[in-house]
């Protein structure tokens, strides 16, 4: 048991010191998704927060993204790390989740498969499989290895009529620690299950109460974590669940030839939408599953019942239709065939059945040589699986590049920095904070900072196609505050932001390295009253335009922030304009964010190409001072444009005139769970207008009774108040909570009844 555990980390361990990861050299395993998410999401554990947060898109349910990524048990040996150390400390979680997938498999070989010293040999198979090193950047896939072998063990006691706690409790601790990947999980009981009753060859009449209590037992464990995958099912209902428009290509994903050549080392094409499945589990697993299929000693029920559960398995893996299935019904965005592990677990199980068989034939010819051939198998393996892993890693790293461990240092230290001072500047009221440039796009999260900047599964569809419409630089499931103005920094809050760049229409805070920390003297609080109206539709043809029309209609006053700027506009003819501008003291926007654009100069200098969802944005163009003249220059595909209102400079006397007529709370408290508290007099009747996220699960009360909420651009919250001195509470309750504590209750109670009833009547 002991070697199960070790071998599979040593081994890994010495892969990651050969490519120089952190201690071992400049390298982390930060790449991909465990650079833009996951490192944020451990860092950001150290906050608290579960079902609500303000870091994440503008503050919204946050639920959905602690149980998909984070709420492993095992996250919680995180909050040892320092976040500037983290990706080391991931590392390290990495190779403890597998050294324990390998402790686990070793004990189900140890009960279930005839145990013995072959058990270090399935145990690394098994946790260094293709799978496991290749997903390893998606870290909480790596507890349902683990609790496999586990919940397989505790249904087998199920099967003999030993009670189901053992089962449930393993289903439980999946649940919680991956309730997406325990859908998989899930499935692959359920053949399983279907696998043991043909061995044992049952009837109906035998059937029938192990299927009850295999059923009962996982009805029992949903009911005991609702509390998690309810709300959590229901947050990505408002993303990736609600929104999926990517599909299949057709009815077969991968050749047969490629899957069974996936079955040799060194194999890795791709993890994005072109790949492949990763079932590699060691060149001895794929032999010894192929002579499984020959072993007279094996029943044949036995293994014509094991070739139906590779079937279906490997079919499922060809054909998108059942592909789908595994997949929650959704095409995998990225990281396709995510049950691939339990094709290869399959395949490592035949083997080790079969390896009794083959020994036992070897010691009837040569019994002082098999314990030296078992022994160099076991070496030849891990030798096998450890330069596998090499070749995969490398392939990741070829593929996304890991990012360097030093760099990441140096950043987290500038940010965090910056960030403490900007604590210290705002202290006593709320802000949210903004970067030009950042590392990820879940810097809010990680630094612990309110913000709008967010990237995973769970995201708002509707904020942001908002935020997209008002110029901001947005993908299918991201959001950034690259493309803000002065306009949106007031509107939503952006106390500070931090830039490379000079912002000198802000007033610089701080510096930290090249990064400054920069002060918004027109951010409005998070609610503030509206004299106008809330428009439920943006208008207009341009970004500057909707944000105008915006904000007139919150202030009741049509003059518009964003105005021509003073320039002279050329056309070469080739595609080319040249706006040059004349400065006035005040900053200088450019419009790109329709498609189109192809690049941008400021004064003769190459600054962005504008073709990605990062660089399709307003852009600040500068703030020339008065009689300073500013060249822009874009390069376009040639389309008819109206080039005087693509770049415009803000007003920021009209921008002051705009705020004075938004009336400000007297007083504005707030908490980590998702309340906010406002005391405020209102002249007349007005609108209460707020920049939270108008997600389902706020409630409002006004002099603490409950009023309904409207919404602003079908987005963002607002309350009608009638005149005169108000107090108003929001509320959020993640949805899907209070019922799945009472499934919860409720399940506890029927257990609790089951077992009175059974005592008495075993009394």
């Amino acid at each position: 048991m002991l070697l199960c555990f070790v071998l599979p980390a040593a081994i890994l361990l010495a892969v990651y010191a050969h490519m120089g990861m952190a201690p071992f050299g400049d390298r982390s395993i930060l790449a991909m998704d465990m650079a833009d998410q996951y490192v944020d999401f451990f860092c950001a554990l150290k906050e608290g927060d579960v079902f609500f947060s303000w870091g994440k898109a503008m503050g919204s349910s946050y639920i959905g993204v602690f149980s998909y990524y984070v709420s492993s048990p095992l996250s919680a040996l995180t909050l040892l790390v320092p976040n500037e150390h983290m990706p080391m400390g991931l590392m390290g979680l990495t190779l403890l989740k597998l050294a324990l997938a390998g402790l686990s498999f070793g004990l189900y070989h140890r009960k279930r498969l005839g145990g013995g010293w072959a058990g270090p040999l399935f145990a690394c198979c098994y946790a260094l499989m293709s799978y496991a090193v290749g997903y390893s950047m998606c870290i909480m896939w790596l507890d349902g290895l683990i609790w496999l072998p586990l919940i397989l063990l505790g249904m087998e006691r199920l099967l003999a009529g030993r009670g189901a706690a053992p089962f449930t409790g393993a289903l439980v601790a999946c649940f919680v620690s991956s309730w997406y990947i325990s859908w998989m999980i899930g499935g692959f009981c359920c053949l399983y299950f279907a696998f043991r009753a043909v061995c044992l060859k049952w009837g109906w009449r035998e059937l029938r109460l192990p299927l009850a209590k295999f059923l009962l037992s996982a009805l029992f464990a949903l009911g005991l974590t609702a509390w998690l995958w309810l709300p959590s099912l229901l947050s990505m209902l408002e993303g990736k669940l609600g929104g999926a428009v990517a599909d299949y290509a057709g009815l077969t994903t991968v050749p047969l030839s490629q899957l069974l050549s996936n079955l040799l080392p060194g194999r890795y094409d791709s993890l994005t939408h072109t790949g492949s499945p990763l079932v590699y589990c060691g060149l001895a697993v794929a032999v010894l599953a192929i002579l499984y299929f020959f072993c007279g000693r094996i029943p044949l029920r036995e293994r014509l019942a094991a070739a139906g559960v590779v079937g279906v398995l490997a079919v499922s893996m060809l054909l998108s239709p059942l592909d789908k299935v595994w997949h929650l019904f959704l095409y995998p965005n990225w990281f396709l065939f995510r049950y691939s592990f339990l094709f290869s677990f399959t395949l490592i199980c035949l083997a080790a059945r079969a390896l009794p068989t083959v020994g036992h034939w070897m010691e009837s010819r040569t019994p002082r040589l098999a314990p030296l051939l078992l022994a160099l198998l076991t070496v030849w393996t891990g030798a096998e699986l450890g330069w596998n892993a090499r070749a995969v890693l490398e392939g990741v790293d070829g593929e996304f590049g890991y990012q360097s461990y030093s760099a990441y240092a140096a950043h987290h230290r500038q940010v965090e920095g910056l960030v403490e001072r900007a604590r210290e500047d705002g202290a006593g009221r709320f802000f949210r904070m903004a970067a030009t440039t950042d590392r990820s796009k879940n810097e809010p999260l990680a630094f612990g900072y309110p913000g709008l900047t967010h990237y995973s599964s769970i995201f708002d569809r509707t904020l942001n196609a908002t935020l997209k419409q008002l110029g901001f630089a947005q993908g299918w499931m991201w959001s950034a505050c690259y493309g803000s103005t002065v306009v949106t920094d007031a509107l939503f809050s952006i106390g500070y932001t931090v830039s490379p760049d000079e912002l000198s229409h802000y007033e610089r805070v701080s510096g930290q390295g090249e990064l400054s920390l920069w002060k918004n003297p027109h951010a409005l609080p998070l609610a503030f009253v509206s004299g106008g109206t809330a428009p439920s539709a943006l208008s207009g043809e341009t970004a500057l335009e909707r944000q105008n029309g915006l904000l007139s209609a919150l202030s009741g006053w049509e003059e518009p922030v964003f105005v021509a700027a003073d320039a002279v506009i050329t056309e070469d003819g080739a595609g080319t304009v040249t706006w040059t501008v004349t400065g006035t003291g005040e900053p200088v926007y450019g419009d790109f964010s329709a498609q189109g654009f192809v690049q941008l100069w400021v004064d003769g200098q190459p600054v962005s190409w504008l073709d990605t969802g990062e660089t399709r944005r307003i852009h600040h163009l500068g703030t020339p001072a008065p009689g300073e003249t500013l060249t822009v220059t874009v390069r376009d595909t040639g389309s008819p444009r109206d080039w005087a209102a693509l770049c415009q400079r803000a007003d920021l006397d009209v921008l002051e005139g705009h705020l004075a007529r938004l009336d400000s709370p007297t007083a504005l408290t707030m908490a980590d769970s998702g309340r906010v508290e406002a005391a405020l007099t209102v002249k007349e009747g007005g609108l209460l207008v707020t920049s939270i996220p108008a997600q389902a699960g706020w409630t409002a009360r006004v002099d603490g009774a409950r009023v309904d909420m409207g919404r602003l651009l079908d987005t963002f919250l607002t309350v009608e108040l009638p005149r005169g001195a108000r107090t108003v509470e929001l509320r959020y309750t993640a949805p899907g909570l209070i019922p799945g504590m009472a499934l919860g209750a409720l399940s506890l109670l029927l257990w609790a009844g089951g077992r009175y009833l059974s005592g008495r009547k075993r009394g």
